[in-house]
Formats: structure tokens, sequence, C-alpha cells
């Protein structure tokens, strides 16, 4: 993959996110416009902000990846989340007790039809989560319940939740629901119940509609090409037809969980551990590239990459991804792992690019490499947490760096049950660390408290 293709298409991508939701906050504003009371101007302003966030991020979110069903467990899981926030804001907003019951009422419907939607064809769920709410917004418009700006905001969100969520049909949902959205609007203007310039509120729905399909179809172009280089990649090195390739994808993951289950390895037992993990390096070569295709992955090694200075170890390299890019810059590159397929895959994809890796399975021949020309940058991702003995794996690898360098790694996750080979570490990484003398270098965003995913950041000093 190469990274600065994936960073030019996610600069694009934000441009024009941003230009989405500077017209949309535009629109908005003109039907904000006019007298209301306090709770409707509440109500509108919490769903616009919701569809702004949603049309910037989701589109990339859901449509850059290898798993099919991503998007409909997704658009289930948003609809748990929307019942919730219905219940909240609407209990909590509704003037008096037939607001209430109304609220109740829109909760039990959008719960039933959450439930049917699991049951349903993916080819048709979109246009049916969107006729359920259109069908739940009419009578609450014409009856008085909803006032027309929220009915807008509610109507514009439904459309770009349909769309974004469609494989290949984007193009005709978006006109479908945006037609159907509009046409709603077009009643209960006739009833003398929208916003005096309804022009402002049809502009919004078709912002949402047009502005997600457009960055729905970006997105499928550009997954489709990381897609077809990652397939070529993996057909030649291991003579796997297409869909078998696809199906250890999705597969490989829970194929990893139950073969670690069945072989009830202790947790203090290296030995056993790392022959396990060469047994099962197959498995993790199609459970990290299918990994590294999602948007999450391809933003986080960017993020990575802008960490990197001078010549870099890798430690837990897997496929080679973050050192093929480094080494492709013009930078000593070291990668280390168990000797098993994914280091015979990431060797064979530097040989076919001409790209001078270094190539380490043991601890001693890592020292050697750092006596010689040193370590700037050191990175462990998503390795520590299969490792025992998580302080001395820490000791040494800060001892690889150079002065002035950095130490970048996920702290241990813990065992789950998508991962049952992580394991459970009690260290507070910071303290011991900076007890090391090693410097915390994170910025703002990764202090964040109560991340799920922890990276930290650590600089050995100069002298």
């Amino acid at each position: 993959m190469d990274y600065r293709k994936q960073e030019s298409y996610l600069k694009t991508a934000r441009i024009i996110g941003a230009v989405a939701v500077a017209l949309l906050l535009i629109c908005a504003g003109l039907v904000f416009k006019g007298n209301s009371i306090l709770r409707s101007e509440m109500a509108f302003a919490i769903v616009v902000a919701v569809l702004a966030g949603s049309l910037f991020y989701t589109p990339d979110y859901l449509h850059l990846t290898v798993v099919p069903d991503k998007r409909r467990r997704w658009a289930i899981k948003i609809r748990s989340r929307i019942i919730i926030a219905v219940l909240l804001l609407g209990l909590t907003l509704a003037p008096n007790a037939h607001g209430r019951i109304a609220t109740v009422i829109a909760a039990l419907w959008l719960t039933f039809t959450m439930l049917l939607a699991r049951r349903l064809n993916p080819r048709w769920l979109p246009l049916f989560l969107f006729f359920t709410d259109w069908l739940l917004v009419m009578p609450s418009i014409l009856h008085g319940g909803l006032s027309g700006r929220v009915a807008i905001a509610i109507l514009a969100l439904a459309v770009h939740l349909a769309v974004v969520i469609c494989a290949r049909r984007y193009w005709k949902c978006a006109v479908l629901s945006g037609a159907a959205a509009c046409f709603l609007l077009v009643m209960v203007w006739g009833h003398g119940l929208l916003h005096p310039f309804p022009w402002a509120g049809w502009t919004m729905i078709a912002i949402s509609a047009l502005f997600t399909a457009y960055t729905v179809h970006r997105a499928e172009k550009h997954n489709a090409g990381n897609i077809e280089h990652a397939m070529a990649e993996l057909t030649e090195f291991t003579g796997y037809p297409p869909e078998k390739i696809r199906a250890l994808w999705e597969t490989s993951n829970q194929q990893l969980a139950a073969n670690w289950e069945k072989a009830a390895i202790p947790h203090d037992d290296r030995e056993r551990m790392a022959e396990w993990y060469r047994q099962n390096s197959e498995l993790y070569l199609f459970a990290i590239s299918a990994y590294n295709l999602e948007f999450k992955r391809i933003k986080s090694n960017l993020k990575v990459l802008r960490f990197a200075r001078g010549a870099c170890l890798d430690y837990g390299a897997g496929n080679g991804e973050i050192l093929l890019e480094w080494s492709r810059r013009g930078n000593i590159a070291t990668y280390f792992d168990v000797d098993g397929v994914t280091m015979r895959f990431a060797r064979h994809r530097a040989e076919r690019q001409k790209l001078p890796l270094e190539f380490a399975t043991t601890k001693d021949a890592l020292r050697a490499a750092a006596a010689r020309h040193g370590f700037d940058t050191v990175f462990s991702f998503d390795v520590l947490e299969h490792l025992p003995d998580l302080p001395g794996e820490l000791d040494f690898l800060s001892s690889l760096l150079s002065p002035g360098g950095v130490f970048v790694f996920d702290v241990p996750a813990g065992s789950t049950k998508a991962h049952p080979m992580h394991l459970n570490h009690n260290l507070n990484v910071l303290e011991y660390m900076s007890a090391k003398q090693l410097v915390d270098r994170r910025p703002l965003s990764l202090r964040i408290p109560f991340r799920k995913e922890e990276k930290w950041i650590f600089e050995k000093p100069k002298s």
C-alpha cells in the first residue's frame, strides 16, 4: 500500500467533508431563522450536529473495509443509539404528558423496525430504514408533535443514514430517499406547518443525499484499488484464488481465537507461545492484511509514520506495512518478528519492491543492528499484549534507542472474547517509563482519558 496515495485521498476527503458540512450549516442557519421555542431549537441543533459529524466521517469509516457485513451491523448499532437518544432528549424536552407519550411511541416504533431490520436482506435495508423513519416523521409533524425545522433535520439525517450504508446503489438510494423527504416537506408546507422558506429545507436534504452519495462513491472506488493491490500481492505469494483470500480475510481472526483456546498455553510459557505464533502465522498474514485495509488502521499508520525518524525498528512487524513505507522514503528499516509466514511475506514484498529491509528474529541480532547504526525510532504495535514479560520487553526496546530516539507502542489491551491470546498486564506504563528517564512525548490528542486504545510515545534524552 502506498501511504502517500492514502494521505492524498484522505486530505481530499476532509476537504470535501468540510465543504459539505459548511453548506449544511449555512442551510441549517436559514432554516433556524424565525420564531421558535427553546426546546425546538435545541433538538434541531443536536440533530444537525450529529448529521454534520457523520457526513464528515462515516462514509470512509464504513466503505474502506473488507468486511462485507460492516455496514449492516453499523446500521443496527446506530439504530440502538438513536433509540436511546430519542428517549433521553424526548422525555427531557417534551413540554407535556402528550409529548412524553409520543416519545415513548416513537422509541417503540424504532425498536420494532430495528428488530425487523436484523432479519432483512441487506440489499433492502437502507430504503427500509429510511421509509420507516419517513412514516414516523409524517404523522408527528402533521399532528403538531414535531416542529417543521426539527422534521427537516431528522429527514436529512435519515437520508444520510440510508445512503451511507448502501453498497453500489447509493445514487439510486440518494435520489429515492431525497425525493421522498422533499415530498413530505411539500405536503407539510401545504398545511402551513413549515418554515416560510422551504427551499432551505429542501437544500439541506439535497446536500445530505448528494454529498453522502459522492463520498461513498469515492470511498468505494478507493477501497477497490486498495483491495486490488493487496489481493495481487497475496495471490502472487500464496497462490490462493481471490475467493479463498476473501474468506480468510473474513474468518482468520475467529480461527486464531479458536486455535488459541484449543492450545491452552500457560501465560508464562514463552517457548510454546512462540511456537504457536509460528504455526499460526499464515492466519495472522490474512488477519493483518484485512486490518491494514480498514479506514481506522490506514489513519493510524499515517499518524505513526509522522513520529518516525531516521533508522527505524518495528518490533513484531507482521506483514511489514509500516517498514515498507518507511524504507520507500529512503530510511533504514529493520523488521523483527517470529520466523513464519508473515516474515516470508514481508521479505517477498521487500524483494519485489527492491527495498533494503533488514530482517531479524533474535534479540542478539537487534543488539548488533543497534550497535551498527542505532535506532532513532522503535515501533511496537499489537505485539506487547502477546508477550508475558512486559517490563522486560520495555526495558529491552528502550535500550536499543539512540539518544534522542523515540519509542512508540501500544499499551497491552488485555484478553477479550475476540482476542483471547491478549495477556492481561497490570503496569502503570507512564510511571514505569518515566522511572527509566524516558520523557512522555504524547500529543494532547493521545492524552485524552478513557481512550479505548492507548498509544505511548517516549523519547530517550540526548545526554
